[in-house]
């Protein structure tokens, strides 16, 4: 059964009706037109900035739209450009709802042969006809696919969204690039509601491939992280291990991205054993998340790296199940915290017993399993603690284990994985704590040390690429050829100008 990953990074709900105040659909028409002005400037101008400056307010415009609002909006562009592109917005049309009171029984739209005269009439009068840019009608084909997903509309989704992806195939454009990643992002999400992820498999790393060779940052970033989401989807992780491993993130890459690329990084790691990397990349995709927004994301990753922490041996901090909007979706985990603190191997099987639907559906049922052993070894070094010499069979049934001999294979195993400093007597049946050793003489200060060390050093590197820097223009860089013949110019310019104020002071 495929495991379910929180992909969005807010709310999926909560557009506006159509029932709304004529004022607020005026404002939210006026918003997008301006946004669509802005988009073509950026075109025109090269900026690229200014096109992720739309794309940045896109979620806002997203939970304002209605059928009404993109389907006025679309005949506008219609109206006002001529050209055959509108055809494609007008095939566009047939996936609103609204728009079917607009079509006749062919499902075409009505305003064609409105068009069509108008477009003969500025041909006759020799006005010149304007070209629709692709980056328009992609981020309007972009509207309605958000639209369409947010509505539940499956079939619909899927099919505007591989109609836009299909013609993005089309265009080379770096002003293309970030609309053509968000493309295939909701691409990806219709595919998954309707259950048709593993098709695009392929397709996807055509995509990533070919971004690579155009130097399509965006695209890269986006890509590869709908991979990692599609070979996890599916527990591919050994296909996703080969994949990260023969690629590299982009170094121009949103935080958003990279939060997204050290999440799955993080579930990869984890089930491979590798803890300690696992850590290290949950807490960098909390760190990189948005504080503010992006709670099912955050939670879903802080699910991930309580397990994980759990798993080394150590116990979360309190507050970490205390936050805010969270304290519903961590409960269960803060109970399995305690069962591994306490080393309940009792109390811990009932909060599994109970509560497994709920990691099943998480998709952290096969790291709770793993946790019976740390509950395990909790409870066995509480007890070496509490009594330098105890037998085995207290501790069986203490730790509430089948047999004796179980119980001395896990002491052993124990023993020798340094979580106890103890000696089995086997004859006589018990074991002897030794006395613990003096902390500060061994290397694990140093180790800590260093681990913070690092983690300092990395912000710090983080930062510093954060950072936005001018850019050095080679033509106003001068060699030191020209500068010592500008320098001897300036002198002789100042030497010209001495020798005629020495003559200016003779003539007066």
């Amino acid at each position: 059964m495929a495991t379910a990953v929180p992909m969005d990074q807010g709310n999926l709900n909560g557009m506006v009706d159509s029932t709304k105040e004529p004022n607020d659909l005026d404002s939210v028409l006026t918003g997008l037109r301006k946004n669509l002005a802005l988009l073509e400037v950026a075109v025109l101008t090269k900026e690229l900035r200014l096109i992720s400056r739309v794309l940045r307010h896109f979620t806002r415009i997203r939970k304002q739209l209605n059928e009404q609002i993109l389907y006025q909006v679309i005949q506008e562009q219609i109206q006002n450009r001529s050209s055959s592109s509108s055809a494609l917005l007008q095939s566009l049309l047939r996936f609103l709802p609204e728009s079917g009171s607009h079509m006749d029984e062919n499902g075409r739209a009505m305003e064609v042969d409105v068009r069509r005269e108008e477009k003969q009439h500025r041909k006759g009068t020799g006005e010149s006809t304007e070209t629709l840019l692709p980056e328009i009608i992609a981020f309007l084909y972009l509207l309605a696919s958000a639209h369409l997903v947010d509505l539940g509309k499956k079939q619909e989704a899927l099919d505007c969204t591989t109609k836009l992806v299909t013609y993005l195939k089309g265009f080379n454009r770096r002003t293309l690039d970030e609309i053509s990643a968000r493309g295939y992002y909701f691409w990806s999400l219709a595919h998954e509601r309707t259950g048709k992820l593993r098709d695009i498999r392929e397709a996807l790393l055509a995509a990533h491939a070919t971004a690579v060779l155009r130097h399509d940052y965006a695209g890269q970033a986006m890509l590869l992280n709908l991979l990692l989401r599609n070979y996890i989807n599916y527990r591919l992780y050994d296909q996703a291990d080969k994949l990260v491993s023969r690629t590299k993130f982009p170094a121009t890459r949103s935080n958003n991205q990279l939060a997204r690329y050290f999440y799955y990084l993080g579930r990869i790691r984890c089930i491979q054993l590798d803890y300690s990397d696992a850590m290290r990349c949950l807490l960098q995709a909390l760190r990189k998340a948005p504080q503010n927004i992006a709670l099912g994301f955050r939670t879903q990753a802080q699910k991930f790296a309580v397990l994980v922490q759990l798993l080394t041996g150590e116990v979360p901090e309190r507050r970490i199940f205390l936050q805010e909007g969270m304290q519903k979706e961590l409960g269960p985990y803060l109970q399995l915290a305690r069962g591994v603190k306490n080393g309940d191997l009792h109390y811990f099987q009932q909060v599994v017993d109970n509560f497994y639907p709920f990691f099943e559906r998480d998709g952290t049922a096969s790291l709770v399993t793993r946790l019976r052993q740390n509950v395990i070894k909790a409870g066995l070094k509480r007890l070496t603690v509490a009594y330098s010499r105890i037998s085995i069979e207290d501790i069986r049934k203490s730790l509430n284990l089948d047999t004796a001999r179980d119980a001395e294979f896990i002491v052993a195993k124990a023993i020798r994985d340094g979580v106890i400093d103890a000696v089995i007597y086997h004859k006589e049946g018990y074991i002897e704590s030794r006395e613990s050793t003096y902390l500060y003489a061994t290397m694990e200060p140093q180790h800590s040390f260093h681990e913070r060390i690092r983690f300092c050093l990395d912000i710090h590197n983080e930062t510093v690429r954060a950072m936005r820097f001018p850019e050095n223009d080679k033509k106003d860089i001068e060699t030191l050829e020209e500068r010592r013949e500008r320098l001897k110019e300036e002198q002789e310019l100042a030497h010209t100008l001495a020798e005629e104020d020495e003559e200016d002071d003779d003539i007066l």
